[in-house]
């Protein structure tokens, strides 16, 4: 469940800084910037937490596009769900690169789209994927799917949290996730309605 995960911060820092961010294209270039808005997201400090959440819609998220660094933040805002910090919001940034992103065609799929602890990316410590790998050629949009796709485990797990924001973010999030998400989502979604 949401929040027995342990949140170790060295970790999650030493993850952020293994992956070459500045190569990486947001809405206003280069994603050097997003470490630092992770980081923040997942601090103590609730202002440089609102101002981080902020920047991240504006920049991985903007306007409802997504970009390649959006698809590499998920598996890092996944594990700050899970570690129960400020799960509702961080669950609608997840729901939002989700519906901006487009399933992949299925012609491109040999098969289903790697999932959390497969050990298919390169894996942090705490079991969930540190990073993500595209297909050759694939849209930034299909690659946003295919993260959110790959944290399902962790959206259906919240369906039944006590807060009530967060399931209905648990929800909305994974109902984002499209025909790559179905065989999950639809049945744990009609199960919790």
């Amino acid at each position: 469940m949401i929040g027995s995960m342990d949140f170790d911060h060295a970790l999650f820092r030493a993850d952020l800084d293994a992956l070459p961010w500045p190569s990486y294209g947001h809405a206003y270039g280069s994603a050097e910037d997003v470490p630092g808005c992770l980081r923040a997201l997942a601090g103590d400090d609730d202002a440089a937490a609102d101002e981080a959440q902020s920047e991240l819609y504006g920049s991985i998220l903007h306007q409802g596009s997504v970009y390649e660094a959006s698809a590499q933040a998920v598996p890092f805002l996944a594990r700050i769900a899970a570690a129960d910090i400020r799960t509702a919001d961080v669950l609608l940034l997840i729901g939002g690169i989700a519906e901006g992103g487009e399933d992949p065609s299925p012609e491109a799929a040999d098969g289903p789209p790697a999932e959390a602890g497969d050990g298919s990316p390169a894996e942090a410590g705490d079991g969930l994927p540190a990073r993500v790998g595209g297909e050759a050629g694939e849209s930034d949009e299909v690659a946003c799917r295919r993260a959110v796709v790959a944290q399902l485990p962790l959206l259906l797990r919240v369906l039944d949290h006590q807060d009530r924001a967060v399931r209905q973010a648990a929800a909305w999030a994974a109902g984002w996730t499209g025909a790559a998400g179905a065989a999950a989502a639809v049945p744990a979604l009609r199960d919790r309605a």
